[in-house]
Order: C-alpha cells, then structure tokens, then sequence
C-alpha cells in the first residue's frame, strides 16, 4: 500500500513539473494558401537582438532543428551569412542571394513586446488537521483508530508581490518569391524564461508543431 501511495505521489509531482517547465504558449496562428514547395529550401533570420548574437543563433538553431525533424529542408541565415553579415547588409543582396541560392521559402522571427508586470498575491487561509498526541513511527501507515486523534488548526500566509516578465514572438514564413507573400504567421508568449536555450527550445517547438497542424508540414 505504501509503495502505490509513494509511486502515486511521484507521478503527480512529475506531471506537475513537467508542466511548470513549459513558459511558452501560441497566442495565434494563421496560415494562408501554402505552396506544396514551400517548405523545400527554407532560410531562417532571427531578428531578436543586435547586441547579443547568441540569441540569432539559439533561435535560428532551434527552429532549423525542429523543421528539419519534420522533413523540411532547413538553414540558418547566421550559419549561412555570420554573425554581422545581416547588419552590414542591404535588403536587396540579402533578396538576391535567397533567389540565387534557390530558396522556396523565408522564416523571419521577430520580437514584438517585452513587457514586465506586477502581481499582488493576497494573503490565503488554510484550514489543516494536525495530530495531536505522540507523533507515528510511520505517517504513512497506522491504525485507523489513530485517525481519530487530530485537531484543526489554521495557517496564513501573508500576501506578497509577484513581477513576471513576458516576451510576445512572431514568426512569419514568406514565399521566396514573393517578399510581400506571407503565407503563415504565429505569435507566442514566453513568461519568465530562464535563459535564452529553453526560450528558443520551446519556441521552435511550439511554432513547429502548429505548422505540423495547419498542413504546413508532413504529418
């Protein structure tokens, strides 16, 4: 009995963590008439940050892995160009080189809100049962008679402020032939993450897997 009650235990608080790790959530996609090449050739740019080239390269990593598990052909524009290529360059040979290198689509991801907000927690009262008389040898099993033997009594916790801070993503994937030809958009929010891997890890996978649903990819 004791052993179900601990293996219960640990796969609730399992499920639990398992839940708490995941920040990142889709807040709206849409996706348009999609080309059955389009996801042939595709360049990923991260527009995230300019002083911080981790960044480009952690996102731009991340979604060329997670397309690339779906059977899609690609690349990341930081690979492909270095890290201050994209800066020195101008949208013109940036266009040239993705219809000279062939490409069918483009992935650009971009940050559209960074904000920080402040949450007041009120105080809670909890009505518990505390046992009264000397303590069990094992609180896991004793005799039912023992189950008699408890008072109630309260804790309060004391309210408190909470600041999360949440970043608001884009990805738009474009027809390479067509600047103007977006044929798929999704816009997350990320909460409180804690470094810029699990963000960009939880972002591709979110943004990968709505596009699996939306026909974009192979089933």
């Amino acid at each position: 009995m004791k052993n179900k009650i601990f293996t219960s235990v640990s796969i609730l608080l399992s499920a639990v963590l398992l839940a708490s790790c995941s920040s990142t959530r889709l807040i709206s996609s849409w996706a348009g008439s999609i080309a059955p090449n389009v996801m042939d050739k595709v360049i990923v740019f991260s527009l995230l940050s300019k002083s911080d080239n981790s960044i480009q390269d952690n996102f731009e990593d991340a979604i060329v892995a997670n397309l690339r598990s779906h059977g899609a052909n690609a690349v990341s524009a930081f690979d492909t160009f270095g890290p201050d290529a994209l800066k020195k360059a101008d949208k013109d040979k940036v266009a040239k080189f993705v219809r000279d290198g062939g490409f069918t689509g483009v992935m650009v991801i971009t940050l559209l809100d960074k904000q920080k907000n402040e949450d007041y927690v009120p105080p809670t009262t909890t009505t518990v049962a505390v046992p009264a008389g000397p303590a069990f040898i094992d609180p896991w099993f004793h005799p039912y008679y023992a189950c008699f033997n408890y008072y109630y009594d309260q804790v309060t916790t004391p309210g408190y402020w909470t600041e999360t801070t949440s970043y608001v993503l884009e990805a738009r994937l474009f027809n390479a032939q067509d600047e103007n030809d977006a044929i798929y958009i999704a816009k997350t929010v990320t909460t409180d993450p804690s470094d810029p891997q699990t963000m960009s890890a939880e972002f591709a996978k979110t943004v990968v897997k709505d596009m699996k649903d939306k026909g974009i990819l192979k089933k």
